[in-house]
């Protein structure tokens, strides 16, 4: 198997600590490591590091460098600019079939997950892999048992049992619901039979290819001929091709038009993608604790995350609840807890107003 470690996303529901030049893959959110060092971590104890490639942004190259030295350079996949999750897993797959035989089975990973049990969680990969071998024809998606309501995500209903190992196990996808409002996510947590999709992928790199193939032919005909430029040092070249694929999610590219999607669901990796601070606040905080980072002092604080990232000031929280702040050298971000992923809505007035040295 090989594992490609998507690392190309801003971050910006996590501003301002997450920016354009140090995105939150790179930030240190949680523990002592930055997310991407722990995924690759994490990814490492369950392949051999020549197996594993990192997908980023060109403008990150030096910094994951820098970040991983001993990651040989041809295990780079370098997005000229962002175009979602479609283009960037099109040119995954363009550039694994220079190494990779057609029958190899690729996991292609987020870098910004938490896993609580990593055992589990490569109990859960294992399982996959598995499935995929059996069954080349399959895309299989990773999935948890939802807990909250989160209409960020988008949900799979569960169909079939196809395979099941202990405690992990594998099911048809029986349908869809993409960022359900939240009175239909809570019907669909409460039904018992829809999971939360984590966007991890694994499949076997033929297959996937034949699929880019037919559902989105021009962008994998651009993909091609970005991997062709690359390789040949063209790389204005490369980066006029990949600006002119569409940017669309690999949801609607590829797997809501997929013929056979299937789900591997396990209800003990404790699974959370980090990418808003009210998850953050949920998944490292009890119900109702507060969550400080850096030089706070509280008084009268409940359900609350302070976050002092600026190394120059102090910051004194008095008499609120259920509160998001944010503090960094030259941003400092105030919020309720609720609705803290409206951060995107005033990074656009950030850029409507021209102050885009703040992004």
């Amino acid at each position: 198997m090989k594992v490609v470690i998507r690392a190309g996303g801003v971050g910006a529901r996590l501003w301002p600590m997450s920016r354009r030049d140090n995105p939150k893959q790179f930030q240190k959110v949680v523990g002592e490591q930055t997310m991407l060092t722990t995924t690759y971590e994490r990814i490492k104890d369950l392949v051999k590091p020549e197996d594993i490639f990192i997908s980023i942004s060109q403008a990150l190259a030096d910094k994951l460098k820098a970040e991983l030295p001993t990651l040989p350079l041809d295990n780079l996949i370098l997005e000229s600019e962002a175009r979602n999750t479609g283009p960037a897993m099109c040119l995954e797959v363009a550039w694994l079939k220079q190494f990779c035989s057609p029958d190899e089975i690729i996991a292609s990973l987020p870098s910004d997950d938490y896993i609580s049990n990593p055992e589990a969680f490569h109990s859960l990969l294992k399982l996959s892999h598995s499935f995929i071998k059996d069954n080349p024809d399959h895309i299989l998606t990773p999935a948890v048992r939802p807990a909250v309501v989160d209409t960020g995500y988008s949900y799979f209903k569960i169909g079939a049992n196809l395979a099941k190992l202990d405690e992990e196990a594998i099911y048809e996808v029986a349908g869809m619901a993409e960022k359900p409002n939240a009175e239909y996510c809570q019907e669909l947590i409460d039904s018992g039979i829809y999971y939360c999709h984590t966007g991890m992928y694994l499949w076997r790199l033929g297959y996937i290819d034949e699929l880019f193939a037919k559902l989105q032919p021009e962008m994998h005909r651009l993909c091609q001929a970005v991997v062709a430029a690359i390789r040949a040092g063209e790389t204005d070249k490369a980066a006029e091709l990949y600006a002119g694929t569409e940017k669309m999610t690999i949801e609607s590219a590829i797997t809501h038009r997929a013929p056979q999607v299937a789900m591997s669901v396990s209800d003990r990796i404790g699974w959370s993608d980090l990418g808003k601070w009210h998850i953050i606040k949920r998944m490292l905080s009890a119900d109702g604790a507060n969550l400080f980072k850096g030089k706070v002092v509280a008084n009268e604080v409940n359900n609350s995350l302070v976050y002092n990232n600026s190394g120059k000031k102090i910051i004194v929280v008095n008499d609120v609840e259920d509160l998001i702040v944010i503090d960094t050298d030259d941003a400092l971000f105030i919020s309720s807890l609720k609705n803290s992923a409206d951060v995107k809505k005033c990074l656009d007035k950030l850029k409507e107003e021209g102050n885009e040295e703040f992004l």
